[in-house]
């Protein structure tokens, strides 16, 4: 079934410079630069709404700048892929050096910036910083793929975050079955997507859970997760599952029920340093 039209789609080229202009759009992406490589997206103000109206969606391109935008959108704001299945992991075409800056972000269908669920070329070496996140439907960072999937996560950066209204919360992590299952799936624990280096710090929030990261593979733990520098409010913890060398530090958060922090098949380093003092609220509340 063909697809909707999007308004934007440099597909193999180099040198992209999209500048100081606004967008209207509905029910499908607006920008979606594709095998590209130097891109910078500055200045845009980009609306759109309806399911798969996302912003911009980055897909297999190397050294992206998106600056100073105001994105608000039916979707995801911005989007970062790189294929699926067997046809994007033969390909190996990853996305690579994207720095996402000074950026004000909200969606009213899913969150505002989704890493995946289409990662079979690989995503590395990811910035976030200075963000506004003013409106989320489910979670500020989504990061997403699925078994069968394959190739990788890495090195996801992300600090100096204003989270101001996230309902489902400010991170979730699903990397085992979020997307539907491609027509030819990356075969046994070569599918497994491999996942490391995610660092957050300096975050504001006023959202539902703090992190949901539960939905990890057994077989290809997440290795290395910090989070640090947290303050805000939050209905819910941190729930972790299958990792590997996790720092927690300086979370200063208030208002969520039960435990701050729950585990499974978590291994800590020996710097975590929680700050649990305050009360979740009466239940009446």
């Amino acid at each position: 079934m063909p697809r909707r039209p999007l308004i934007i789609e440099p597909i193999n080229c180099t040198g992209i410079r999209l500048e100081g202009f606004s967008t209207e759009h509905r029910s499908m992406w607006s920008i979606h630069p594709t095998y590209c490589e130097d891109v910078t997206a500055k200045n845009l103000t980009i609306r759109s709404t309806g399911g798969n109206g996302d912003g911009i969606d980055i897909d297999s391109c190397k050294h992206v700048r998106i600056e100073d935008c105001d994105i608000d959108t039916g979707d995801d704001c911005i989007a970062i892929k790189s294929g699926r299945g067997m046809e994007g992991y033969k390909a190996a075409r990853p996305t690579e050096d994207v720095m996402i800056s000074g950026c004000t972000l909200g969606d009213s269908i899913f969150a505002c910036i989704g890493i995946g669920s289409e990662t079979s070329g690989g995503i590395r070496n990811v910035r976030i910083e200075r963000c506004k996140f003013t409106h989320a439907k489910t979670y500020a960072i989504y990061i997403k793929s699925r078994i069968g999937r394959g190739a990788f996560i890495e090195n996801i950066v992300a600090r100096d975050l204003d989270v101001q209204t996230a309902p489902g919360g400010f991170l979730r992590l699903n990397l085992t079955g979020s997307g539907i299952q491609d027509p030819e799936p990356v075969p046994g624990d070569e599918g497994i997507p491999s996942s490391k280096n995610f660092s957050f710090s300096d975050v504001k929030v006023n959202c539902g859970d703090l992190v949901d990261a539960t939905h990890t593979s057994d077989a290809k733990p997440v290795d290395g997760f910090s989070l640090t520098k947290v303050t805000g409010t939050c209905r819910k913890g941190i729930a972790l599952s299958n990792m590997k060398r996790v720092e927690l530090k300086d979370i200063g958060v208030e208002g969520y029920e039960g435990e701050l922090v729950k585990k499974v098949n978590v291994e800590e380093t020996s710097n975590t340093k929680l700050q649990t003092s305050k009360e979740a609220p009466n239940s009446g509340q």
